[in-house]
């Protein structure tokens, strides 16, 4: 990422402020930027079908403004250096369209988008993240859903002690749901 990223090239020719320019040179740093614009905290993000494939877009204009000015009530991450104007916040779009972490798409249809020719960032285009962020979670998610998966289909061959540990486990959850369960109709019915 250094290429015309450290420049502006567009009307005004202005240049990020050297702190924040040196610190989103940095992919880590654009990770960090981007796990924050894909959290619930970052801007509104619509959904649309994009080549069989749900998707998230934004228009231009809404990621610049947000990047400059976020909404009310946002709390901008502390290790993250804000941006004091629009045209660093161009550059740094520009910088997110050339390593892919968003691609420029256009509507067909309400609902459906695809791919455009021109890759170029302008703030009235449509962009769709194509950054996921960190899949170690949901790697291990997805792990422990198939190891589980697995443990109940193979309960036939469980050791004998496993059976019945897991038989003394499901009956003491059941007494207690059920004596739960009688605690809260017997309350409910004296305090109404």
């Amino acid at each position: 990422p250094s290429r015309s990223f450290i420049q502006f090239h567009g009307g005004r020719g202005a240049t990020m402020a050297p702190a924040a320019k040196e610190f989103y040179e940095d992919q880590k740093n654009l990770n960090k930027l981007c796990n924050f614009l894909r959290s619930t905290d970052g801007p509104a993000v619509r959904e649309a079908i994009m080549m069989d494939k749900r998707v998230y877009y934004i228009k231009g204009e809404k990621l610049v403004n947000f990047m400059v000015e976020p909404k009310k009530g946002t709390k901008w991450p502390k290790e993250l250096p804000r941006f004091s104007s629009r045209p660093e916040a161009i550059t740094v779009c520009k910088e997110l369209c050339n390593i892919q972490y968003i691609h420029r798409s256009e509507k067909i249809a309400k609902g459906e988008l695809e791919v455009a020719r021109v890759r170029d960032f302008d703030e009235s285009a449509y962009f769709t993240w194509i950054y996921e962020g960190d899949m170690t979670n949901k790697n291990l998610m997805t792990t422990a859903l198939i190891i589980g998966f697995l443990c109940c289909t193979c309960f036939p061959i469980w050791p004998n002690f496993l059976k019945v540990f897991v038989w003394y486990m499901s009956v003491s959850l059941l007494i207690f749901i059920f004596f739960l369960v009688t605690l809260r109709a017997l309350v409910f019915l004296f305090v109404w």
